[in-house]
């Protein structure tokens, strides 16, 4: 055993010795100090319950904005179809997602309103792995009305996001597949999706971090979500593609279940990146004791989570490790809330 210690502490030296390794370990290690594995599982359930109401809307609005040209609404619609892994042919077919009846414009609002109401779970799940991942207390995170308007913030967001990436994708159809076009559609839709991340984090990110503090974690995520459109929805609905006769629908839902999970679970790691950088939470210990700075931070941002009244106090120590009945506290190492 002793061998075995001796070894992991030459390895965490190194990491730590090591700004990009302690940096990377960082971020794993606050990842799974907030459990941030089991919001990813949430915003991907409630993706999947969002998912086709939300569709209905897109495609409604769709017609709605482009009904002057039923050629261009019906391609930009098939385009956000294709956008979807496993099921996103089915869905843009005759049997697929029908619009809703714009006859009455009264109860086209209410239908939109409602559907989107009902959709609320995946921005309301989202909302809150980000104030987890950002350690917000219980005391400071918005009320219902606030996390309401944020939720259709959130919604709004990816709508513009659809939108914008099917109409680039329709437009560089019209180009034809030569290659400048392909590099076309992907230099633009990395742009898009790093604009959507930015926005995305700049509204769920405390008001007192800088927006250019965000810029690292949206950047990567922009790329990743990017890759996962071209490359994530060919992969799974290609090893599903042999299992579907075999499993039926059980299967295409658990590969469309399984693109969202890596979704968001690329999502959230890009916010450890911000909360990492912003907090410069490296290096952390591999092997304790000792605790580093960062890790002392980083343990009292999840202690000041639990703090859910005005009048109630928090406060942290940490003992002498030289003396572990000293329970004195070391500098900087007390959180104390007035």
């Amino acid at each position: 055993m002793p061998n075995i210690e001796q070894f992991m502490r030459r390895i965490d030296g190194l990491q730590q010795r090591h700004r990009p390794l302690a940096f990377v370990y960082a971020v794993i290690r606050k990842y799974g100090q907030d459990s941030a594995s089991t919001w990813a599982l949430l915003i991907a359930y409630y993706g999947f319950a969002s998912l086709f109401p939300l569709l209905l809307v897109a495609v409604t609005v769709t017609g709605i904005i482009f009904a002057h040209n039923p050629t261009l609404s019906h391609r930009i619609s098939t385009t956000v179809f294709a956008q979807i892994p496993v099921i996103g042919s089915e869905l843009g077919s005759k049997a697929g997602v029908h619009a809703l009846n714009a006859n009455s414009p009264i109860t086209l609002i209410v239908g939109i309103l409602g559907t989107l109401w009902g959709s609320q779970g995946i921005a309301s799940s989202a909302q809150q792995a980000m104030a987890t991942v950002w350690n917000v207390p219980m005391t400071d995170r918005p009320g219902f009305l606030p996390r309401t308007l944020r939720n259709f913030g959130i919604l709004a967001i990816l709508a513009i996001n659809v939108l914008v990436t099917s109409s680039i994708a329709t437009f560089t159809a019209t180009l034809g597949g030569h290659e400048f076009s392909k590099i076309l559609l992907i230099i633009a839709t990395i742009l898009v999706n790093l604009v959507l991340y930015v926005a995305g984090f700049r509204l769920l990110a405390p008001k007192t971090i800088p927006t250019k503090d965000l810029l690292p974690g949206a950047l990567m995520a922009g790329i990743a979500w990017s890759a996962l459109e071209q490359l994530g929805g060919f992969l799974i609905g290609h090893e599903l593609a042999h299992t579907s006769a075999t499993y039926g629908i059980f299967g295409l839902v658990l590969g469309l279940i399984t693109w969202l999970g890596l979704t968001a679970t690329v999502t959230l790691y890009a916010a450890e990146v911000n909360v990492v950088h912003v907090r410069k939470l490296w290096p952390r210990s591999l092997i304790q004791p000792p605790l580093t700075a960062a890790d002392k931070t980083a343990i009292i941002a999840l202690a000041k989570v639990q703090r859910y009244r005005r009048e109630q106090e928090i406060t942290v120590t940490f003992e002498d490790p030289s003396d572990p009945k000293d329970p004195s506290t070391q500098p900087g190492s007390t959180l104390s809330d007035e």
